[in-house]
C-alpha cells in the first residue's frame, strides 16, 4: 500500500511578477486528484514594486489552497525571514524552495509517490528551463518535515540584511535529520535569461556590500553556527 504524503509548497516572493505567474500557469494545469493533495505558502517578502497580491485572484482559481503573507519592510535578503513566516503556517511534509525552481505537473506523481521518513530530508534534482539540461543540486530546495525544520529553530534571522548565511541551516539541520539525495523527483530552474525576474536583482550578491563577508560579526558569528534567534523579528500581515 502506497503512503499518502500531502504536501505544502513554501516560497518567499520578492518582485518575482513573472516567475510568480509561471507556477500559477503550471499549478492550473495539474491533474485536480494531486491539488486535492496539495496547498501553498507564499510570503512576500516586502515588494516595493510588483507585490504579490496582484495575482490574488489567480491564487483564488489555482484549484487547492494558496496563502499570501507579506513582510511589511523591505529588509535585504530577508528570504529566510519569510521562510520562517511561511513555515509557522506550516504542519507536515513541505517542498521549501526558491521561487525560480518549479515543480511541473509531470514530476506530481513522484512527489506524492516518495515514501518519506521524518528524520531525514530529500534534496531533489534540478534542470534547466527550455533546454532540460541537468543541472547540480540547489542546497535550498528540500522536501522536509516542519518539525525537523523547527527543531533546529528555524533559519536564523540574525543574518537578515546580508547574503550568504544559508549554510549555518544545512549544518544545523544535518544535526537532527539525515540528507538524501533524490535522483528521480526533479525541479526546472528558470534563469533570468528565460524570465527576466526569476530571481533577485535588487541587491548584490557574492562580493557586494551585501555579502556576510562584510559584516565581521556575522561572518563570526556563521563559523560557529549557534542556535538561532527567535524568528520573525519584522511586521507582517496575512493577505490571503
Amino acid at each position: 500500500m502506497k503512503i499518502r504524503n500531502d504536501i505544502t509548497i513554501v516560497m518567499a516572493y520578492y518582485e518575482n511578477a513573472g516567475m510568480l505567474e509561471r507556477h500559477l500557469l503550471e499549478w492550473a494545469q495539474y491533474p485536480q486528484e494531486y491539488k486535492d493533495r496539495l496547498r501553498a505558502v507564499i510570503v512576500d517578502d516586502g515588494s516595493p514594486n510588483s507585490p504579490a497580491s496582484v495575482f490574488l485572484e489567480e491564487m483564488q482559481t489555482a484549484g487547492f489552497p494558496v496563502e499570501l503573507f507579506r513582510i511589511k519592510v523591505d529588509i535585504p535578503w530577508n528570504q529566510n525571514g519569510a521562510r520562517n513566516l511561511a513555515m509557522k503556517h506550516v504542519e507536515g511534509w513541505c517542498l521549501l524552495t526558491d521561487i525560480d525552481h518549479l515543480l511541473t505537473k509531470d514530476q506530481l506523481p513522484v512527489l506524492f509517490d516518495l515514501k518519506l521518513k521524518a528524520d531525514r530530508h530529500y534534496l531533489p534534482l534540478r534542470r534547466k528551463a527550455i533546454t532540460l539540461e541537468p543541472y547540480k543540486r540547489h542546497p535550498n530546495t528540500y522536501v522536509l518535515h516542519s518539525a525537523a525544520y523547527w527543531q533546529i529553530g528555524g533559519f536564523d534571522e540574525f543574518y537578515a540584511g546580508y547574503y550568504g548565511t544559508d549554510s549555518t541551516f544545512r549544518k544545523r539541520l544535518q544535526g537532527v535529520s539525515s540528507r538524501v539525495e533524490l535522483d528521480n523527483l526533479t525541479m526546472t530552474l528558470f534563469g533570468r535569461d528565460v524570465i527576466a525576474d526569476a530571481s533577485t536583482v535588487n541587491y548584490g550578491r557574492k562580493g557586494s556590500e551585501y555579502h556576510v563577508s562584510k559584516n565581521p560579526e556575522m561572518a563570526a558569528r556563521k563559523k560557529v553556527c549557534p542556535p538561532p534567534i527567535p524568528p520573525l523579528n519584522f511586521k507582517w500581515e496575512r493577505i490571503l
